[in-house]
């Protein structure tokens, strides 16, 4: 037995260390009580800090280390029983609420829900986050009719109260190398930009064509084209703008011009000389954006 006490580590199984007499024992024996589970950093330490560790030392220091992956074996365990039990319990009450739903006259599990349609690759690579990282594959899906952009969708797999989820759609490009990409025509164009009927007509072909993706897009290309209109509305209403106070500043210089006011103010020509007046006499600040396309 060992003349010194021994204070676990962090990791070891057990809280506190029986106190050995200092006196009694010699010191190069390294023990704990019988039997006691003894953490690995403990042993390391030990080992490290004594050169010569008697058998008996030994035999208790390999029967600590033995009670305490017992110990560790007991509580993987008693984690693994607990596991599967929260998992029995949530595979129980999820067959519960099916069951449940599947006495409801008014929900057939499986079935499409009111208002959605089958997605059957319409919107590919539509997965829906459950938790956990795991996703699903969405297998009922809606589209919003107001936009025409936005697409909502259910996994079919918790019942008529599962919460929707929404994702932006776009159009998908023609994966056929037989067929090649040609850039839009002007008449497309022009209908995408014309008036208000001519869009119309477009986006209900749009519509029956039944691409999702294209529809969505060319509803955008519409409305960025709408808040273009109307940024260079605001440009040229301000380029309208600086034109007046423009002439105006050129009334003001020809009245100062009869006037003759250089000469009458003649004596403060020397108070130009500083670097305060190094500036452009004349400066055209205003924006001149060009007006690259008309609009029908």
């Amino acid at each position: 037995m060992s003349d010194i006490s021994i204070n676990y580590s962090v990791h070891s199984p057990v809280e506190t260390s029986p106190a050995i007499n200092a006196d009694e024992y010699h010191p190069a024996a390294i023990v704990t009580s019988e039997n006691a589970p003894i953490s690995p950093n403990t042993v390391l330490a030990t080992l490290a800090a004594h050169n010569d560790v008697p058998t008996e030392s030994l035999r208790e220091i390999i029967t600590g280390l033995v009670a305490t992956i017992k110990l560790r074996k007991m509580a993987w365990e008693a984690d693994r029983v607990a596991m599967r039990a929260c998992i029995n319990h949530a595979e129980d009450r999820l067959e519960a609420a099916m069951e449940e739903r599947e006495d409801e006259p008014k929900y057939e599990y499986g079935s499409i829900p009111t208002g959605f349609e089958r997605n059957k690759d319409r919107v590919p690579n539509f997965d829906i986050p459950v938790g956990d990282g795991m996703f699903l594959p969405t297998a009922f899906i809606w589209r919003d009719e107001s936009t025409y952009k936005k697409v909502w969708g259910v996994t079919g797999q918790f019942g008529k109260e599962e919460p929707q989820y929404a994702i932006e759609i776009f159009a998908s490009p023609i994966n056929n190398l037989g067929i090649p990409t040609e850039p839009i025509r002007q008449w497309f164009l022009r209908l995408l930009q014309g008036c208000t009927s001519n869009y119309e007509f477009l986006c209900d072909a749009a519509i029956n064509l039944g691409d999702w993706g294209v529809t969505a897009d060319i509803t955008r290309y519409r409305e960025y084209e709408d808040q273009l209109r109307e940024i260079n509305a605001s440009i040229s209403a301000m380029r309208s703008e600086a034109e007046a106070l423009d002439v105006l500043q050129e009334s003001c210089r020809n009245h100062l011009t009869a006037a003759n006011v250089s000469q009458c103010l003649a004596r403060l020509e020397g108070a130009c000389q500083g670097r305060d007046c190094h500036f452009p006499i004349m400066r055209d600040a205003t924006v001149q954006p060009s007006n690259r396309r008309g609009h029908g």
